[in-house]
């Protein structure tokens, strides 16, 4: 029977990259901070455009070790890189490498939190410095995507957590931290709290704010309309704001109607009625009814406008018709330049022939001589 055997020299999931140990350069500057850098890459580790970066505070802290533990379990996937930074105050006296071996320690601790086996990149950052202004320099050299850090689960309100936002880091981050933050609050504390608030006798349940009000919501009371933040409008209202808001055609836009010109009706005064000749002569006419007829005349020409009315011709057919005028005097014209040279044509002719026998009767004169 085969027996089955277990190798005890596993090959390790990650490998080391290229560190950097800046620590005894000294000071840190704009662009070079004081730390020691540790880069190990998982073996299936393979960076795309998809990929991100995060970053989390570790330290000696349980709270530390939780966040670090949720980023791994709920936020990390493969091909990502988990930036862990570890910020000591105390400066390193000159010659001390002690903080080497801490921190390949360190490191081979959080190799272990990835309990998943996730292929990822991760970069120890092991600082000395301040700790805000140096988490503000990492922020902005790793450029991360997002920002995990632990919290003791104290929540202080008024002025004592006001005066709090200087020893709690959770609270700085929140405030002035250039990425989105998460504070990853433990489970035990979340529960109490969440407990204590199930419990708490002032508080109220959405059934007893309905009750104070017969079962009925604010909105659905006669004085809704003091609630409402947006006018009713119609549906063609809120598409032409829309397309006017994303900069559609005015295809899209079911307020604007296409264009469509009307025929216009010209109208055209009637001309002035002659009077009727009598027998009496022009003079018979008094100026009394001239006068009356000139009074009247405002009523007339509406009844005249309306019987002289005529409709507008297309231009394409106007254009037609005057393209068909200009061809015929055209062909007018030629008519009658062709008329001219054969009449032109006729005289030179007749006058050569008359030349022609002047020129016979003179030599037959000097024959005769």
């Amino acid at each position: 029977m085969s027996s089955l055997t277990k190798k005890s020299n596993a090959a390790p999931r990650f490998r080391q990259h290229v560190g950097f140990d800046n620590l005894p350069a000294g000071d840190s500057t704009k662009n070079n901070t004081s730390s020691f850098t540790l880069h190990v890459k998982h073996q299936g580790y393979q960076p795309s455009r998809r990929s991100r970066t995060f970053m989390v505070g570790v330290d000696e802290h349980a709270y530390s070790d939780y966040a670090l533990v949720w980023l791994l379990n709920n936020m990390v996937d493969d091909g990502d890189q988990v930036v862990c930074v570890r910020v000591i105050e105390n400066p390193i006296r000159p010659g001390e490498k002690s903080y080497q071996e801490e921190a390949r320690k360190l490191l081979q601790t959080i190799q272990s939190k990835n309990e998943q086996n996730r292929a990822i990149s991760i970069i120890l950052e092991w600082a000395v410095g301040k700790l805000h202004s140096t988490f503000q320099k990492l922020l902005h050299l790793h450029q991360p995507s997002m920002l995990v850090v632990g919290t003791k689960g104290r929540s202080l309100g008024g002025i004592q957590g006001l005066m709090n936002t200087r020893n709690s880091f959770s609270k700085y981050c929140l405030q002035y931290s250039p990425v989105p933050v998460v504070v990853v609050r433990p489970d035990d504390k979340r529960l109490k709290k969440k407990e204590k608030r199930i419990h708490d006798p002032n508080r109220q349940s959405y059934a007893a704010m309905l009750a104070h009000n017969d079962g009925k919501h604010e909105a659905d009371s006669d004085t809704s309309s003091l609630y409402e933040m947006e006018k009713n409008i119609s549906p063609d209202e809120e598409a032409h704001r829309v397309a006017a808001a994303i900069g559609l055609p005015a295809a899209f836009d079911p307020t604007i109607k296409p264009y469509e010109p009307k025929k216009p009706r010209y109208r055209r005064t009637s001309p002035p009625s002659a009077p009727s000749p009598t027998a009496a002569g022009p003079s018979s006419v008094s100026p009394s009814r001239t006068t009356q007829a000139n009074e009247s005349g405002d009523e007339d020409t509406g009844e005249e406008e309306d019987d002289y009315e005529m409709e507008a011709v297309p231009g394409d057919q106007l254009l037609a018709a005057n393209g068909r005028k200009k061809s015929a005097l055209e062909r007018e014209q030629k008519k009658r330049l062709h008329a001219m040279e054969v009449g032109e044509a006729a005289a030179l002719l007749k006058s050569g022939q008359s030349g022609k026998s002047k020129d016979s009767d003179d030599e037959d004169e000097e024959d005769d001589t």
